[in-house]
């Protein structure tokens, strides 16, 4: 580390450009560029570059399809006669892992919106009824309210309102008469 390095200046303008061969080795700008791309794959701006272009930015050494594993196991990988796969191969079985991936992360982001879109249309839905109508009538008749206004009043109350309902028959049976004529009085029903 602390050995100087004769003609330093010189094999930098010569080998300056040149970088590893490993996936992940690639230069700042080409770090850069590749996040600037995806972040624009992630928020829906439209990459305009064809394969064929980024074709010969990667053949020229502008840009690195990097950061992908190769399944050596992979039909992708098309070996013939048993030799070993040329650059450009791997860099199109690296570059098609890159498509498959955004196109993996869009349609995660397209099921999540269609989640979001059916939950919010449940939520506009009105409650279902933990009971039928007419068992709601039943319950009522059972009261014995005085007066049928009270009664209908109170169907067409319990009708309107699930939760209320539900406290409705949650409570003890001989309660009932009371719970109801409480709520009523306490929505200005009755």
């Amino acid at each position: 580390m602390t050995k100087p390095v004769r003609n330093y200046k010189k094999l930098e303008a010569l080998f300056g450009d040149d970088r590893a061969t490993e996936e992940d080795a690639e230069t700042a700008a080409e770090i850069r560029e590749r996040n600037a791309r995806l972040n624009d794959v992630e928020s829906g701006v439209q990459v305009d570059e064809t394969i064929e272009e980024v074709d010969f930015l990667v053949s020229q050494n502008q840009a690195t399809l990097g950061g992908y594993d190769v399944d050596p196991e992979s039909p992708l990988l098309n070996k013939s006669s048993g030799e070993e796969n040329t650059s450009k191969q791997k860099q199109k079985v690296k570059r098609s892992k890159y498509v498959e991936a955004v196109n993996l992360n869009e349609s995660f982001k397209t099921f999540a919106n269609a989640i979001k879109e059916s939950t919010a249309e449940m939520m506009k839905t009105p409650q279902r009824l933990p009971i039928p109508e007419s068992e709601i009538w039943k319950y009522l008749e059972e009261l014995q309210l005085e007066d049928e206004m009270v009664e209908d009043a109170a169907y067409l109350y319990l009708t309107k309102e699930p939760d209320r309902l539900a406290a409705f028959l949650g409570c003890p049976s001989h309660r009932r008469k009371t719970i109801l004529l409480k709520m009523l009085h306490d929505a200005a029903v009755i």
